[in-house]
């Protein structure tokens, strides 16, 4: 199993190319998860309309799946959040 502080070690790897800050510092995660194997993530982009918002999301579930565990991202706050969830759901 995973601990919560090995998510957060990953989170801190996804740099926001524009603060050049990590998601997890600019307070951008609201919530980690962590249940046996499966980690559960709600993001929320600094702005609904945040031009990366989309490709830091996916960044966020691939850095974490490199620790072996199923991860589920979701996205709130954002304008197109539902498009974006089912996606990430894949």
């Amino acid at each position: 199993m995973v601990e919560k502080s090995e998510v957060v070690e990953k989170l801190k790897t996804v740099i926001d190319p524009h603060t050049r800050q990590s998601v997890w510092d600019m307070g951008l995660i609201e919530q980690v998860e962590v249940e046996e194997d499966v980690v559960d993530i709600i993001f929320r982009p600094s702005s609904p309309f945040c031009p990366i918002g989309q490709q830091l999301a996916f960044a966020i579930k691939r850095s974490v799946e490199d620790l072996g565990v199923k991860v589920r991202v979701k996205v709130v706050g954002y304008v197109k959040e539902n498009e974006l969830n089912e996606a990430l759901s894949r």
